[in-house]
């Protein structure tokens, strides 16, 4: 019988979602498998920065990296929310807190005891019940309390980030290689199909370099060297849920000490 388990991994593209995708690889994945990416300095990554949500942290947690170690290399700081500013209408703005908001009283959610005291005029804003978003705007910030008492918000506090996705994406490359991940430069001049069924066999290199793989991974971002260009996948359009369909990523100057949101 045939070994089934999957030996050699492929990853198409570099950047902050093709070191992820390495890292995590590397480390979940047993050492008899062969994590291979393929990225050229040539072609550049999308972006100046990156906010995120509790997520990655979730992510980094899965790595085992440190906080301090992270933001550190990354020229990071903690973020305990989202701020929105004119985003109903002009004027207004709100927090949006990670983590949770109140207290659920027995089987029923918090938010069913506000809604009915909010309308008897018996209750402040939503955000009022949130300590992120009561903290966040007074520059208050601090990780979770290993010494407060169980049910307290400070035993569980909820946190992102905001860093430099360029020093991200190198900060997991050295953490993938350190466990075995081959980076090789080059880019992709061709896509070699299966004949049988039609999956991705290999990958050719503008040097003439073939690289195959039991599993692909298509980090190569819009250009969608595997999933588009060769497997023709297709996207599925979501312009009528989009009203608001750019973006527009700039950098800027220093304006005053950053804020946790």
């Amino acid at each position: 019988m045939t070994d089934p388990r999957i030996r050699n991994i492929v990853i198409v593209g570099g950047g902050t979602a093709g070191w992820m995708a390495a890292a995590a690889f590397a480390k979940v994945l047993d050492t008899g498998c062969s994590i291979r990416l393929v990225e050229s300095e040539e072609i550049g990554t999308v972006g100046v920065g990156e906010g995120t949500v509790p997520h990655l942290k979730l992510f980094n947690n899965l790595l085992g990296i440190d906080d301090v170690e992270f933001v550190r290399n990354t020229q990071g700081t903690f973020k305990l929310g989202v701020q929105f500013n004119d985003w109903g209408r002009l004027g207004d703005s709100y927090v949006h807190g990670f983590g949770t908001i109140g207290h659920d009283v027995g089987l029923l959610p918090f938010h069913q005891y506000w809604i009915k005291a909010r309308q008897a005029g018996k209750a402040d804003e939503i955000g009022a019940y949130s300590l992120n978003t009561v903290a966040a705007p007074r520059g208050r910030f601090m990780p979770s309390a290993s010494d407060a008492p169980p049910g307290s918000p400070l035993a569980n506090v909820a946190y992102a980030y905001h860093f430099d996705a360029g020093r991200y994406a190198r900060f997991l490359r050295g953490y993938a290689e350190q466990r075995g991940v081959r980076r090789t430069e080059g880019k992709v001049a061709q896509t070699v199909l299966r004949a049988d069924d039609g999956f991705v066999e290999a990958i050719v290199l503008e040097n003439g370099e073939r690289i195959e793989g039991e599993l692909f991974i298509d980090c190569s971002g819009f250009r969608g060297l595997l999933i588009e260009q060769a497997l023709h996948t297709g996207y599925l359009d979501f312009s009528h849920w989009l009203p608001c369909d750019r973006a527009l990523a700039v950098a800027c100057e220093k304006v005053g000490p950053p804020t946790p949101y």
